[in-house]
């Protein structure tokens, strides 16, 4: 059902087509402006096998929304043009080897990491060469910096310069006043109750320039981002200790670990092992812990943030909770494909699910939907803001994804990218955080001269 009449006469005022950022054809007519369905999506439905919708019947309604629909598409494409990594290109693995025959070798080391828990010290590892030129950092703000940096996190609500990042002394002053605007916007905005997503990302943004509690308050969707934040935030602080006298380590073991929700695997042996193991990690002499992902090791993680932005395919899936709330894993109607007895059949059942929850949400979030007339100005702009927002995180979100937090894929699924010569290489978890696209070169030009001047060599 769309705003101008039959489809005939629709598809003649179809000047142009442009994708939004969740791949949706958005059709825009000859002044440019968004061609509104005139429906809208009843969201309870999004997952049923019958996808209900609301028929919207006010012309007006729709042609003043159209503007503001044209805006939030212009406005969320534009951000992810202006991401950081708008030059990364991916390396293709050739699967007929003519241009490299060692390619297929390669493959299977690749694919076959995901057949099994992460091994300890081989997903982003540290490399002699970057271990040395840390150590070399004599303050704890200079390996503050640089653990903030190697974790590919970046403010999504506010650009922070690598020099004010850790920018505070032990008082909580700024130490550079040239950034003072700064960390007073992030300071006014780090309990905003807008959204929890807003609330999400001023509290990383806060994190980031020196307070490190406030690193990861929720997911809100994005379980890699979230999970990364958690163990930077033990790295930059490993001997805090909250009034229930649990530090960091402990909390994430206990409450993070094997948490499905949180996009990890329900694997209750390492968790067990993991209690017993963080009571006895000590941090450094500056009260960190650099190396905790090498301790701990690190969890493939469930993510469908490129589709979703509110979590709810992760939630349809793995919500815990009452029997009525229970996702379709809890439930035992899918297999989590990283279980060690998952079979090829299991997966690919729970694959075609996690396709069609993805397709669904992606279409759902068609930025050609209306919103319901009954929304006030108030509702609207939040909507707008929630999505924008998104668009931000999106951007700055390296390509490679984050060091500690590596995503899942299921075998099959790198198989057949593979065969198309669509897999990209650049994609391997095992590559070291320093030759990352999300690490900069200044940086890894000065590890690289450290090395060399004291004869490291990996």
């Amino acid at each position: 059902m769309w705003l101008f009449g039959n489809k005939d006469s629709q598809e003649q005022k179809v000047a142009k087509i442009e994708k939004d950022m969740f791949g949706n054809d958005i059709r825009l007519d000859s002044n440019g402006n968004v061609i509104l369905r005139a429906e809208r999506i009843v969201y309870s439905t999004i997952f049923d096998d019958e996808l209900k919708k609301i028929p919207i019947t006010d012309k007006e309604f729709l042609k003043q929304d159209s503007l503001r629909a044209t805006r939030l598409l212009h406005e969320t494409n534009a951000i992810l043009q202006s991401s950081p990594f708008k030059s990364y290109k991916p390396i293709y693995f050739d699967p007929t080897l003519k241009t490299n025959p060692a390619h297929k070798k390669e493959f299977e080391s690749f694919r076959n990491l995901y057949t099994k828990a992460p091994i300890k010290k081989a997903i982003a590892p540290w490399t002699k060469k970057e271990k040395a030129y840390y150590e070399s950092l004599q303050t704890k703000r200079e390996r503050y910096q640089y653990l903030v940096i190697r974790s590919g996190l970046r403010s999504a609500v506010i650009d922070i310069p690598f020099d004010a990042i850790g920018g505070v002394d032990e008082n909580g002053r700024v130490i550079n006043p040239e950034y003072e605007e700064i960390f007073y916007e992030v300071d006014s905005n780090k309990n905003t109750l807008r959204s929890y997503l807003h609330g999400q990302e001023w509290g990383i943004a806060a994190g980031i320039l020196g307070n490190p509690e406030e690193l990861s308050s929720n997911n809100m969707g994005f379980q890699a981002r979230h999970i990364q934040a958690m163990i930077l935030d033990m790295q930059i602080d490993g001997a805090t200790r909250s009034f229930l006298r649990v530090n960091n380590q402990e909390n994430y073991v206990e409450n993070v670990i094997a948490n499905q929700y949180a996009g990890l695997h329900k694997n209750l042996l390492r968790k067990k092992q993991l209690e017993a193991l963080v009571k006895r990690i000590k941090p450094d002499r500056f009260g960190m812990l650099p190396y905790i992902d090498e301790i701990l090791g690190v969890d493939w993680i469930m993510d469908f943030s490129q589709y979703d932005i509110y979590g709810d395919i992760i939630a349809e899936l793995f919500e815990e909770g009452i029997p009525i709330e229970q996702g379709l894993v809890t439930k035992g109607l899918l297999k989590d494909p990283r279980d060690a007895d998952s079979t090829k059949e299991s997966r690919e059942k729970f694959r075609q699910k996690a396709m069609f929850l993805s397709q669904r949400r992606a279409d759902g979030s068609a930025l050609d939907y209306p919103y319901s007339p009954d929304f006030g100005p108030a509702q609207s702009n939040l909507e707008d803001d929630i999505t924008t927002l998104y668009a931000k995180i999106r951007a700055v979100t390296p390509p490679q994804g984050y060091p500690n937090a590596p995503y899942y894929y299921i075998p099959e699924y790198l198989d057949e990218l593979y065969e198309a010569g669509k897999l990209d290489k650049l994609l391997n978890p095992t590559i070291p955080a320093i030759y990352r696209e999300s690490f900069p070169q200044e940086l890894r030009d000065k590890i690289e001269w450290y090395a060399k001047k004291h004869n490291i060599k990996e």
